[in-house]
């Protein structure tokens, strides 16, 4: 990976000051790099921890999100969909990357150093699109490196870059500040925002008294704060910029990575909207309902603004989430393939597992993607997943030569042309010691390296039920080979053959080299849930 990346990225940088040599001495209006309108704008929408059926177009009854279902009737809708992860970070870096989490920078969302983070010598889509012309913005949760590293998204490729840097911090709905490329942005009218009540409250069936306040009208009351009447919602600030940033770059190709912190737990959210009436359901499944409608209202905004603008038949449009199931956002269960279904919302899918596994559950995504004129409306019935994004916005925006990630190109499904290369290839997982691949028909399952691999039919056998390892011994035997040659082994990381007290030496060895990151945690709360006691 290491050579790959280096000589990429050289390559990259050569081309950016080509492009920057080539516009000296020329009127600003010129631009002769930027790209013809013919090359298309590119969004793309990523929820986060949204579930496989929270959208009414996956079967939601509970409410309906017309905007994100009406860009799904229209376009492709790949039935079986995948994260490269079930949790944060380690899917986002996929998508930047082309990288699943046997090759790429981050592969869980903490190692042995802590909150890791991409490094100058990885290659991410935004830079291949910039080299290529495109203006390029981050705007939202990125979470694949913290500030003050090199893997902040400014850094990444990307010309405008505003949200949370880290990853925990955004969890916070009403932060005390944000980033803008490389500026602080502050919010004194958050300062008291109880982040120790949002996280006691992040659990099934919390008490009254820790649940959040909100009026007749449905809109939060927060007596908690310096300023109640300014405080900031993160997310109304996201909306913003994003159509700042369309309206500014609008006669040129441009590329939105939109990183929605919504729906992530704990559930919070400024308005309940239609939700608030609903009180045949509890309200901490209201608030999630919420969060899921307020994506769906701001597609919709998007989507008129491109209109206004001219330029929605030019401009594709990719929505998905980061990962498989959260229930309403409360603490994850880990690889426990038990993890129910929510009660009321009825979002899982059916799946096995949930966010943090590896399971169906964990990994299988709500994902889609439209281009008004030039993708026939269908539904993809072949496996695809996070790391083909990289591929395919390169192959929308023209690029000929691409580094080799563990993608491809989705276009072709555009273009009616060839997919026989997604009938049999195989997908990639891994989460600490345990691993899984997908491949044609089969999904492949073992929690470490020396545990009997289990076998299923997916397509038909969602939810993991029949295992099939015995029946099949020479697809087993395939498997194994294949998770045994698919990790590269990763100096902080917990890698599969590893025991815990060989990661608990890597957390010893990044101490005494003076490696180990900073914890940042949201409004400077003391400690967080999941740390042990003495780690604050």
């Amino acid at each position: 990976m290491k050579n790959r990346t280096v000589i990429w990225k050289g390559f990259l940088m050569l081309l950016i000051g080509l492009s920057f040599c080539n516009t000296k001495g020329v009127a600003e209006n010129e631009k002769p790099n930027k790209k013809s309108k013919k090359s298309p704008n590119i969004i793309y929408i990523i929820a986060d921890d949204f579930s496989y059926k929270d959208l009414s177009i996956y079967g939601q009854k509970q409410y309906k999100t017309p905007n994100l279902d009406q860009l799904c009737k229209q376009g492709i809708r790949f039935s079986q969909a995948y994260s490269a992860s079930g949790e944060c970070a380690p899917s986002r870096s996929s998508v930047m990357t082309g990288l699943h989490t046997g090759h790429g920078r981050v592969r869980v969302n903490s190692s042995a150093r802590g909150q890791d983070h991409l490094l100058d010598s990885d290659i991410t889509v935004a830079e291949v699109l910039k080299s290529a012309g495109y203006a390029t913005a981050f705007i939202g949760k990125w979470g694949i490196g913290q500030p003050q590293t090199e893997g902040v998204p400014y850094k990444q490729g990307f010309d405008y870059s505003f949200g949370y840097y880290d990853q925990v911090r955004a969890h916070t709905f009403f932060p005390d500040y944000l980033w803008e490329n490389d500026k602080k942005i502050t919010y004194p009218a958050n300062a008291g925002f109880d982040m120790n009540k949002r996280y006691a409250n992040n659990i099934p069936n919390p008490p009254k008294e820790l649940l959040n306040s909100y009026d007749e009208q449905g809109k939060l009351i927060l007596e908690e704060v310096a300023d109640p009447q300014n405080a900031v919602f993160s997310e109304a600030v996201f909306e913003e910029k994003a159509l700042n940033f369309i309206d500014k770059h609008s006669e040129e190709p441009f590329f939105l990575y939109y990183a929605t912190q919504l729906p992530h737990g704990p559930v919070i959210i400024d308005s309940l909207g239609n939700m608030k009436d609903r009180v045949d359901i509890p309200q901490k499944q209201r608030e999630w309902a919420a969060m899921v409608q307020r994506i769906d209202t701001f597609t919709g905004t998007l989507i008129e603004t491109l209109k206004k603008k001219g330029i929605y038949e030019n401009t594709v449009i990719v929505f998905s989430s980061d990962n498989g199931y959260s229930m309403a956002g409360y603490m994850g269960r880990g690889n426990a393939p038990k993890w129910e279904d929510d009660p009321w919302l009825k979002n899982k899918g059916p799946f096995t597992g949930g966010k943090f596994s590896i399971f169906e559950g964990g990994c299988r995504i709500p994902f889609f993607m439209t281009w008004e004129g030039h993708i026939q409306p269908s539904i993809v019935q072949k496996a695809v997943w996070l790391p083909d994004l990289f591929s395919t916005f390169s192959e929308l925006a023209n690029i000929k030569e691409v580094p080799k990630t563990d993608g491809n190109s989705l276009v072709p499904f555009f273009k009616n042309e060839n997919t026989d290369i997604f009938n049999d290839r195989a997908l990639y997982f891994s989460r600490q010691r345990a691993q899984a691949v997908r491949k044609g028909p089969w999904k492949a399952f073992r929690a470490d390296s020396d545990a009997p691999l289990e076998l299923y039919l997916v397509e038909e056998d969602t939810y993991n039920e029949n295992n099939l390892a015995k029946d099949y011994p020479e697809v087993a035997i395939e498997m194994e080979t294949i998770m045994n040659e698919s990790h590269e082994p990763s100096e902080w990381y917990w890698n599969p053959w590893e025991t815990r007290k060989d990661f608990e030496e890597k957390k010893k060895k990044a101490k005494e080299l003076g490696q180990d990151l900073p914890t940042i945690r949201p409004n400077n709360i003391d400690r967080l849930p999941w740390e042990k006691k003495g780690d604050s």
